[in-house]
């Protein structure tokens, strides 16, 4: 009998070591070192690399980069905008070009014809309006606009990432409030979004106050990766995710099981899209045993993993006890108010 259990415990280490195998050796292993160029700079580094999925929600302290195109092909539908510099060119009357400066108020001021609105209108509408208010003056005016140079706005932000060490771009980092500070968009709230949402908000707000500029984002850095692990386990907190984790993986981070921890009845609290918890049973024994990994499940951002000493029954889930290990200071939050739904 004392043989068979043995047998039985040396089965799940073994079992173990290949579940986890991955987790630690992702950590330890590198196959070669990045990739320098002059003054030893690397070219890529594998441990900065930052792990997130589709669906991962930018989180207070991650960084996002932002990075600058400017479309010089669409200067036709450029809104003239606030201190920029325009040509106004009269095809037969030369003698009543100008080169003038948008002045704070929005207008240009012409020959003649005084102060002409210019701001919010693209070089070709501005010309018309010009036809316009010169049609009374003179036969068939013929007005063309051109840009000479760009306005204050743009002019501040080619300042402002003209000495960024990485190029045309802007690192942003994730204040507390989850908000980000973005030249000319300062106060601009991403906590909460995944990175497509984040890119699509701020390329369209940047094309609302320079249009004709494009922005691309990416993670460059990510802290809100994490997973919870409480109860039955050596080391109980809070672990970085490093690449797809399960919950047998998870516990493994956490140091594994404590002597008395129930194996079978692992309770995994995640959010349906509703961002409603979730609680799942997850039988770690039954993966151990039988070598079942189809029954352990990977984890998402911030999921919380709890191992009892007794098995969980449906009250247990619902409980004042499980509801309290739910972190309440993450870029989003559960709907605490709600019960705990449990799912087989």
């Amino acid at each position: 009998m004392i043989r068979i259990r043995k047998m039985r415990q040396a089965k799940k280490v073994v079992a173990l070591l290949g579940v986890l195998a991955p987790v630690f050796m992702a950590g330890c292993y590198v196959p070669h070192k990045p990739a320098e160029i002059e003054d030893g700079k690397a070219v890529y580094d594998q441990q900065k690399l930052p792990y997130y999925d589709a669906g991962y929600l930018i989180s207070p302290g991650d960084r996002v980069e932002v990075t600058y195109h400017v479309d010089i092909e669409q200067k036709e539908n450029y809104q003239i905008a606030l201190g920029d510099q325009i040509r106004v060119e009269f095809f037969h009357y030369p003698q009543l070009d100008r080169t003038v400066n948008v002045r704070p108020d929005g207008r240009v001021t012409l020959p003649h014809k005084g102060d002409i609105m210019a701001a919010g209108l693209t070089p070709m509408q501005l010309a018309d309006a010009i036809n316009d208010a010169y049609s009374d003056l003179l036969t068939k005016p013929s007005a063309t606009v051109s840009l000479i140079r760009y306005g204050a706005r743009i002019r501040e932000l080619k300042e402002a990432i003209r000495t960024a060490a990485r190029g045309q771009s802007r690192l942003a980092l994730v204040q507390p409030d989850g908000k980000v500070n973005l030249p000319l968009l300062n106060g601009m709230r991403l906590a909460g979004l995944t990175i497509d949402q984040a890119a699509d908000a701020v390329n369209d707000a940047y094309e609302k106050v320079v249009p004709g500029m494009f922005t691309s984002s990416t993670l460059f850095e990510v802290t809100g990766n994490r997973v919870y692990v409480f109860g039955a386990v050596r080391s109980p907190g809070y672990y970085q995710l490093q690449g797809p984790t399960t919950v047998l993986q998870a516990v493994g981070l956490a140091g594994g099981f404590a002597n008395f921890g129930q194996t079978d009845s692992t309770l995994l609290i995640s959010r349906d899209e509703f961002n409603r918890p979730v609680g799942r049973l997850v039988d770690l024994e039954a993966v151990l045993d039988e070598g079942n990994i189809g029954r352990d499940l990977f984890v998402k951002q911030s999921d919380v993993i709890f191992v009892p000493t007794t098995t969980l029954g449906r009250a247990a889930l619902i409980g004042e006890r499980i509801r309290r290990m739910i972190p309440v200071n993450l870029s989003f939050s559960y709907a605490l108010d709600d019960a705990v739904d449990y799912v087989e």
